[in-house]
């Protein structure tokens, strides 16, 4: 039987976690003109939900596109993977390429090649970026929707990243095409929370106040538990009540680490049919021992005072780290060197600032560093 658990990839269907009530949010006010900002941290199962909208979406008649600027390392591969992210939202491009072409976007040169499959596949090249190919590229969605009489939903991924591609250039000429545009509706999702927020909460900034802000919070733990309870049900085992706390404690809830955790359980133990605490233990540590040389690379990359930092971070959950009592046990020397030292661990991508806290961005590592503090005592 196949392991019921999946993580690392996008899901859909009976999969697909909960988040019924944001996926009715996002399905309802795309339906409109509309620009939503989604923040979530990383792993918190974003893209499985922008991908279930844009089916549902799809569902309803809708034209879609979803374009993930992770990938493009330059102004030119931005627009060449946007406009061939919306052509192909498009569902004309494989019929009509060269047409498609002379009617949407008469000053680009386009490359017309196949995909794995056959079939005809369009691209543009970029290569000379213009401001006339730009204004093109960013119309094209509105272009598009008009003519065909659908709205058209674009999903950006990751669109922190547009100010690493080309910075704030490229967010006004951006903005300036679709503050225009009355047949798309716009979601810029990100998983760098406070870069997403900057851009349209500072005056300054191109982007400000264009959307509205949707924050992507955990699952209601015990909504949670059902799933994976069920999950579990479903091929003949039992998880009981102590090790279902367990696992959500470790994975401290994070989808991607729930998953992840499930999975491990499933299949490290496939011939127990009840999953006790214990079986919990090893089954984590058989994922870090496994995680362990990249930790170590981690580990070894950072200074002194921030290994120090970092263990006082996983050993009291990311609070009171400059008190006095805190520099004094673990060595810390002073309130402004703990203060730097974490400013480099956030910028570094371990720790993440949080209202209550500082919180591991990899709920993992967090686990490896609270052992290394233990097997030091």
């Amino acid at each position: 039987m196949a392991n019921p658990f999946k993580y690392g990839t996008v899901v859909s269907g009976e999969d697909f976690a909960d988040r019924e009530e944001e996926l009715g949010q996002l399905s309802s006010r795309l339906r409109e003109t509309a620009r939503i900002f989604l923040v979530a941290p990383r792993r918190y199962g974003k893209t499985s939900l922008i991908g279930n909208t844009l089916l549902d979406l799809q569902g309803q008649g809708l034209l879609t596109c979803y374009v993930d600027l992770y990938w493009a390392t330059s102004s030119s591969e931005f627009l060449e993977l946007y406009t061939t992210a919306v052509m192909r939202g498009s569902r004309s491009i494989a019929r009509k390429a060269a047409q498609f072409v002379r009617e949407f976007l008469p000053r680009l040169r386009p490359r017309l090649g196949f995909d794995p499959a056959g079939n005809p596949e369009l691209s543009l090249d970029f290569s000379r970026e213009t401001a006339a190919g730009a204004e093109d590229a960013f119309d094209l969605p509105e272009r598009i929707a008009k003519a065909q009489g659908k709205r058209l939903v674009v999903a950006m991924d990751e669109f922190q990243e547009v100010m690493r591609i080309g910075g704030e250039d490229l967010e006004r000429k951006l903005r300036a095409a679709i503050q225009h545009h009355t047949h798309v509706s716009y979601l810029f999702a990100g998983s760098k929370s406070h870069m997403l927020i900057d851009m349209v909460s500072e005056k300054t900034r191109p982007f400000y106040q264009m959307g509205t802000l949707m924050t992507l919070e955990k699952i209601p733990q015990e909504e949670f538990k059902r799933f994976i309870h069920a999950k579990f049900a479903g091929s003949s085992k039992d998880i009981s009540a102590g090790a279902m706390n367990r696992l959500f404690e470790e994975s401290e809830n994070v989808p991607h680490y729930v998953q992840l955790l499930s999975f491990y359980l499933w299949d490290h133990f496939q011939d127990v049919h009840q999953i006790e605490e214990h079986h919990v233990e090893e089954a984590l540590s058989l994922i870090l021992r496994g995680q362990e040389p990249a930790y170590l690379t981690i580990w070894e990359g950072l200074t002194l005072h921030q290994r120090k930092t970092a263990k006082a971070a996983a050993k009291l959950k990311g609070r009171l780290l400059t008190s006095k009592e805190t520099i004094q046990g673990f060595g810390l020397e002073s309130a402004s060197n703990v203060a730097r030292s974490l400013n480099s661990l956030c910028t570094k991508g371990i720790l993440r600032k949080e209202p209550e806290g500082y919180v591991f961005e990899d709920v993992l590592f967090n686990r490896w560093v609270e052992r290394l503090h233990e097997h030091a005592r």
